[in-house]
């Protein structure tokens, strides 16, 4: 995946894999084991091979969807994936979810475990929408979107509740993605990361520097271009930068993720924004 921002290339997941043979190696103190454990780095490992031929596969029902109703008709956090035994998470089970949404779009991230339980490992978990950012003209329906050719996707999380220890994520994911991997850890994946202000792409090993950490009583916001590959965030309606510029084209789900007991309210513009953002797809379709 092309990234003009990276001071050296992404490492790469057989770098990544390397790893844990050289523990003296710069993945290892990029932080690597910090953010998940190996484990789960092979897991998301064997899902990438197990579902290479579905990976980010144009959405064709969803893009219908929203060229015949609408877009803010249409999206919302999917709840869906968790019933399905091939993506739900390990540790997640009936009375232990790994999400659930209450109205509004708020997301719970592990409401069944005490906010103040300290850290856990390996309940990373990631929420997606149900319907993707494309091009306008991608959505197909009774409208045709011929004249608004280009356009800016965007979406808001407001930190309403966190544990001392949580490690929150927003991002672009592409489906079918691993519920247990945070947005921007596996494949065809962006996430700007709350703990450290890290950003992340397709990057299993720690990320690269980006801009401020973030906590309770924040918002923030992801932007997305298709046209051009280009995804900046902003932070309590200020630009904190371009993350990724000229990414490789895919297919991208709206991406919220937590490692532990947290509560964002995630507005896809039914709500004002805090970012006044232009040229917002939202209003064409």
């Amino acid at each position: 995946m092309k990234n003009d921002n990276f001071e050296e290339e992404p490492p790469s997941y057989d770098h990544a894999f390397q790893s844990n043979m050289d523990p003296d190696s710069q993945v290892q103190r990029l932080g690597k084991y910090h953010d998940a454990s190996f484990d789960s780095f092979e897991r998301g490992e064997m899902f990438i091979q197990a579902f290479s031929t579905q990976i980010d596969a144009f959405p064709i029902m969803q893009a219908q969807e929203v060229g015949q109703r609408g877009f803010l008709s249409t999206i919302h956090i999917d709840t869906n994936i968790q019933d399905n035994q091939l993506f739900k998470h390990i540790k997640a089970n009936p009375q232990n979810p790994a999400y659930v949404v209450e109205q509004a779009d708020t997301v719970r991230f592990w409401p069944a475990i005490h906010p103040n339980c300290g850290p856990l490992e390996d309940f990373d978990a990631t929420a997606l929408a149900s319907h993707p950012f494309l091009k306008i003209a991608e959505y197909k329906g009774e409208n045709q979107y011929e004249n608004q050719t280009v356009a800016q996707h965007y979406f808001e999380i407001t930190v309403q509740q966190a544990g001392p220890d949580v490690v929150m994520a927003i991002g672009l994911c592409t489906r079918p993605y691993p519920t247990f991997r945070m947005p921007g850890w596996n494949k065809f994946s962006v996430g700007y990361h709350s703990d450290d202000g890290h950003k992340f792409c397709d990057d299993a090993t720690g990320g690269q520097p980006f801009g401020p950490s973030w906590t309770v009583g924040d918002t923030v916001g992801c932007l997305y271009a298709p046209e051009t590959g280009n995804v900046t965030y902003t932070l309590n309606g200020i630009i904190v930068g371009q993350a990724f510029s000229g990414l490789v084209r895919h297919h991208y789900f709206p991406s919220v993720g937590a490692d532990g007991p947290a509560q964002l309210q995630v507005n896809f513009g039914r709500q004002p924004f805090k970012y006044p953002i232009e040229n917002w797809a939202g209003q064409y379709i």
